[in-house]
């Protein structure tokens, strides 16, 4: 099997632009979290959200209805490409995912119409969840396959570790891989009808949690065979080693209590990366904050790493960007790549007090320093009880 190399990555969020920014995030500790209205001060509002913030798309959600996500994935790949070297035409496949695309400006449009309103057709133009992707692709000549993956909040993972796949079998030497999600009060009103949204501040894993907050970003990393990597002296940022994937098709919106489908994607991750559970330096979790949520993926990992999770520590960052559904998955890559290159444990913001019930989880409110961090496994779990796992290794430069 080829070595699958990360040689450059983009990411915007809530937190601003670029790597460097979320590094600063991560380090101080700082949440991109503000309240919102969505909804002429009717409840759910005010609502705490990660928007991304105007300074960085220079439009708002409104303004921006019908190429949100357009705007979103374009500054990730343009970040990526730049990040590794590589201009436009850009000779690669490309494989993306999301849940919404561009739905906000689709709800405009038909909301236009049933308030007999005159509704400009330029709202749906890119209305399709493929269709910010077939916009890069032409912007960047972006000249290889095109994927978009749709599998709700695990999308990203399902997408990066495809890419991991074509390019780990020599189908493929370079893609560009990630997430991109455009933040759409559709969503905001949905997971609040879910009971889902937090009135506070979200708390993974702490004993007083009680949901998530929506968020919106892309992240978009360049995956390259070594090979590949090597003709043009291109350097690895961070090797992806292990994929895995599972359904446990327990309820429509919640995961299995004991983590049944995370516990064999997570298995197949180590399988394929050559791991044992002792040899996981940080494992940044999915985290929503939710409570069925955070049970199912400790038991998962209680059931993995047993003894080994009293000295394996876990994060949560979703409580510095919100919950980035279809994108979450790939700003999970990219912080946990951050953490390897920075040796850093990022902070799980506002956990005050752990869950009881999460014994022998080790989780900080505060970023910690660590002497070593080569492997970070990644995890995220989607509606309809999809789950993914993907490994992430240090690379010598």
């Amino acid at each position: 099997m080829n070595e699958v190399w990360i040689t450059g990555t983009g990411i915007v969020s809530a937190l601003g632009s670029d790597l460097d920014t979320h590094y600063s995030a991560l380090a101080e500790s700082r949440t991109g979290l503000t309240r919102q209205s969505f909804f002429n001060g009717n409840p759910p509002d005010p609502c705490i959200c990660g928007v991304v913030p105007p300074d960085v798309l220079e439009c708002s959600i409104e303004e921006s209805a019908s190429n949100r996500a357009n705007l979103l994935l374009e500054l990730a790949i343009e970040q990526s490409l730049q990040n590794a070297g590589l201009c436009a035409p850009a000779d690669a496949d490309i494989i993306a995912g999301t849940t919404l695309g561009n739905m906000h400006g689709g709800t405009r449009y038909y909301q236009n119409l049933r308030e007999n309103k005159d509704s400009d057709i330029a709202l749906v133009k890119y209305f399709l969840p493929c269709a910010p992707v077939a916009y890069v692709s032409k912007k960047y000549g972006i000249t290889g396959k095109r994927l978009t993956v749709a599998s709700a909040c695990g999308s990203a993972s399902a997408a990066i570790g495809h890419a991991f796949h074509m390019i780990g079998s020599g189908e493929s030497q370079r893609i560009i891989a990630g997430g991109f999600e455009a933040l759409s009060p559709f969503v905001v009103a949905g997971f609040n009808s879910l009971q889902l949204v937090s009135k506070r501040e979200s708390k993974p894993f702490d004993k007083d949690r009680d949901g998530l907050h929506p968020g919106e970003g892309a992240a978009m990393l360049i995956i390259e065979s070594k090979e590949a990597a090597l003709k043009r002296n291109a350097k690895p940022l961070a090797k992806i080693t292990g994929f895995g994937d599972a359904l446990d098709a327990f309820h429509h919106t919640r995961a299995h209590p004991e983590g049944e489908g995370l516990i064999t994607a997570i298995n197949k991750a180590l399988r394929t990366a050559n791991l044992s559970p002792k040899e996981i330096d940080l494992v940044h979790l999915h985290g929503t904050g939710t409570i069925v949520n955070d049970i199912s993926e400790y038991n998962s990992l209680n059931k993995i790493f047993n003894n080994y999770l009293k000295s394996t520590p876990v994060c949560s960052t979703k409580p510095m960007t919100g919950h980035t559904f279809g994108a979450s998955g790939a700003l999970n890559i990219v912080f946990s790549l951050l953490s390897i290159r920075q040796n850093l444990i990022p902070a799980t913001l506002f956990h005050e007090n752990i869950d009881p019930d999460f014994k022998g989880m080790i989780i900080y409110n505060t970023p910690q320093k660590a002497v070593n961090i080569q492997t970070v496994l990644s995890t995220s779990l989607g509606f309809g009880g999809e789950a993914f796992a993907l490994i992430i290794t240090g690379a010598d430069e």
